[in-house]
């Protein structure tokens, strides 16, 4: 039964809506603007097994001769091309474990690059340079390509300041030549790993955040700061723009864990082309739209189409580029306001409607959902519009812990410790309800608890510079509502 094997090989997209469609009648004209309503969009990708397509490409290796040319055992998907930008400024040899450390994890990152995948090592400091291949361009992943790979890693000296967006740049041109993932090509990740800032001699903020830009949508990018000498705010730039994750990692025994787990999750994430799409009503106002889980990153839409408006016909349509998914859970914070219509007091009405799609039409190996409605409806009924859906609750509540949070930060940073740990007793409570155990375990570090329900604490004597900034990174990570994978 090919059909059927192939059916439950398929990987299955989930699309799910969860809000509280009662909205309260405005009592006045100008209490328009407070008739918001919020809609948390869960979207999910599972693959209960894996079907690859037979097929063979063939690609150059700019390690091999001039006139070789290496096959790739072929997959009908789009396979992944991998970027390791590792810190190789003067930094890196005080201590020199710390090199030895971000070789070694270099090592394990490679050790999970799949056959016939894509990969260039690149030295990063105030300028770049290859380290395999030798000359610009990509290697094919096999065992030779690693062996000769990690031998380069030894040969290549450290020296130098500190320019990522250089090293993003890089990354940038090496991945240009690819094929689009959506036509057969590759899923384009990149890995940063740096024990330091950025050094104005070499690279201004403003230079950085224009190269952050220009690199935004052409690959992903997973962050990693080891030492005690990196700018989270650098850090938390580059990989909310290029959609990645953080990571502060302060054992570096666990380095090469580390690299190895986030270049796995790369290569795992093959569905490819997914795209959200809100089809507003007429009148209504779209007010925010934001990725809540796994990170918390502000969107804004890739494609906005109007022709409704113009016409009366519809509202606004707007459209984002979900990237590269594996088998994952991400979730959206909705909101959209919409004007007061008398009578339309009671009904149950469409706001917006929510579709997933594909660039072109969906592989025989995707499954996708149908819509589903955003609805709202006018009520008088206090008991109805004051309850708050659990998911929009939660997700609310991160937010505010990440604030609290950051304002903790800066009242440690000025000295005003009473103001801090009044802050951070929030955060601790906060930390709680919404379940983020990586947090709470981040703030231990920082803080005594004296009462849990009353979010009572007490500084610790001794807190690190680490402490503080990985519970930062932390704090822009987010976990899913109870009972939710």
């Amino acid at each position: 039964m090919a059909g059927q094997e192939d059916q439950e090989l398929a990987a299955a997209v989930g699309l799910e809506v969860s809000q509280v469609v009662e909205l309260p009648r405005p009592r006045t004209p100008d209490a328009e603007e407070a008739a918001r309503m919020y809609a948390v969009l869960t979207v999910t990708v599972r693959r209960p097994g894996t079907a690859k397509a037979p097929g063979a490409a063939t690609v150059r290796d700019p390690a091999a001769g001039a006139d070789d040319a290496v096959g790739v055992a072929g997959a009908g998907g789009p396979r992944l091309a991998e970027v390791l930008l590792i810190d190789h400024s003067s930094s890196m040899v005080m201590p020199p474990s710390r090199l030895a450390a971000a070789r070694a994890a270099a090592v394990s990152a490679l050790a999970r690059i799949p056959d016939g995948s894509l990969f260039a090592l690149v030295a990063g400091g105030d300028r770049t340079a290859m380290i395999y291949p030798r000359r610009p361009g990509l290697a094919v992943a096999h065992p030779e390509s690693r062996a000769a790979a990690e031998a380069a890693l030894h040969d290549c000296t450290p020296g130098g300041g500190t320019a990522m967006g250089t090293w993003l740049e890089r990354a940038r041109q090496l991945f240009r030549e690819l094929p689009a993932p959506d036509a057969g090509g590759y899923v384009r990740h990149a890995l940063l790993l740096t024990d330091g800032k950025n050094e104005p001699g070499y690279e201004t903020r403003a230079e950085l955040h224009e190269r952050v830009e220009r690199c935004a949508r052409a690959f992903a990018c997973d962050v990693v700061g080891i030492g005690d000498a990196w700018e989270t705010d650098e850090l938390l730039l580059i990989a909310r723009t290029l959609g990645g994750r953080t990571r502060a990692v302060a054992d570096l025994t666990r380095l090469p864990d580390e690299l190895a787990s986030l270049t796995g999750s790369a290569a795992d994430r093959d569905v490819t082309g997914l795209r959200l799409r809100l089809y507003h009503r007429a009148g209504a106002r779209p007010h925010s739209f934001e990725q809540v889980h796994p990170t918390r990153v502000a969107l804004g839409p890739d494609r906005v189409d109007l022709s409704g408006v113009g016409t009366g016909a519809g509202g606004p349509v707007h459209e984002y580029d979900l990237g590269p998914c594996g088998e994952e859970t991400r979730a959206y914070l909705l909101c959209v306001g919409v004007p007061y219509d008398p009578a339309q007091l009671g009904k149950e009405l469409l706001l917006t409607e929510v579709e997933l799609d594909t660039d072109g039409p969906p592989p025989d190996s995707l499954r996708l959902p149908p819509p589903q409605p955003v609805l709202m409806r006018w009520t008088d009924d206090a008991d109805l519009y004051s309850r708050l859906d659990p998911q929009v609750a939660h997700y609310r509540h991160e937010e505010e812990l990440h604030r609290t949070f950051e304002e903790a930060c800066a009242e440690l940073k000025h000295g005003r410790h009473a103001a801090a740990e009044t802050l951070l007793g929030t955060a601790w409570r906060l930390a709680v309800e919404t379940g983020d155990t990586a947090m709470q375990d981040h703030l231990r570090r920082l803080v005594r608890v004296r009462d849990t329900a009353r979010g009572t604490v007490e500084l610790r004597d001794r807190i690190t510079k680490f402490d503080v900034e990985a519970a930062r990174i932390q704090s822009s990570t987010t976990v899913l509502p109870g009972g939710l994978r």
